[in-house]
């Protein structure tokens, strides 16, 4: 089974070597935990082996996401126009593109990426006007790339203090990997602490506990041989 590079050595080792080809994986987290942060990572990674990479970005503007990527080292803006396809799409145009599966898929296909990172599919959820809509664009957005093969991250938020399930509490269900960022703090002496999980990965036996991270001018760093602890 051929694996593929998260752009994240700790997680990578979480894993047991990295995602696997063709997989789609759900970053779980509240505001501020890296999710966006884990997208660029992937992302570059990706490019940096000359694959062809797509990125949807439904919150942040494409000159935000640019402009992170600079601040942590792994700067995007030399791919854009060559191997990255970096859109920027409304949240309704979104929606509208994944009521037909076809439409979606048409357009990986046309652009021949290996990877794709959306963020998130939050933001599509809340335009999507009921239920049953929302849970068909879902389907036929997690239908689409593994019919094309593609590794995907998609990117959703999360409620404070329920790190392990999206808002939805659907897409869980019909991806192959989920991983879970959580900031906890401590309000009587300030102490904040960040964690990763990975709660499910198909085909692989991944490391089951929670491992701390930090972010800072190299994006994330995970410490993947350590344990976590809370005061």
């Amino acid at each position: 089974m051929e694996l593929v590079d998260t752009g994240l050595e700790g997680l990578n080792n979480m894993l047991g070597g990295g995602v696997p080809m063709g997989s789609s994986v759900l970053v779980l987290g509240s505001y501020g935990a890296g999710k966006t942060t884990l997208g660029i990572h992937f992302a570059y990674s990706g490019l940096v082996k000359g694959e062809r990479v797509a990125y949807f970005s439904l919150e942040e503007r494409k000159d935000s996401i640019l402009k992170a990527s600079k601040q942590y080292g792994m700067d995007l803006e030399p791919f854009v126009e060559k191997s990255l396809v970096l859109m920027n799409p409304g949240a309704l145009e979104f929606v509208e593109m994944l009521k037909m599966k076809d439409n979606f898929k048409r357009s990986i296909e046309e652009e021949n990426v290996s990877r794709v990172i959306v963020d998130s599919i939050s933001i599509m959820m809340m335009a999507a006007d009921s239920d049953i809509l929302r849970r068909n664009i879902l389907l036929n957005l997690s239908e689409s790339l593994r019919d094309l093969g593609v590794t995907s991250l998609l990117i959703a938020e999360t409620e404070v203090g329920q790190p392990y399930s999206s808002r939805e509490k659907f897409a869980e269900f019909v991806v192959d990997g989920v991983i879970s960022l959580q900031n906890i703090y401590n309000d009587k002496n300030g102490d904040e602490v960040s964690l990763i999980r990975i709660l499910k990965m198909r085909f692989m036996n991944h490391d089951r506990r929670a491992r701390p991270y930090i972010i800072s001018d190299k994006g994330i760093q995970i410490m993947a041989k350590s344990d976590v602890f809370i005061g």
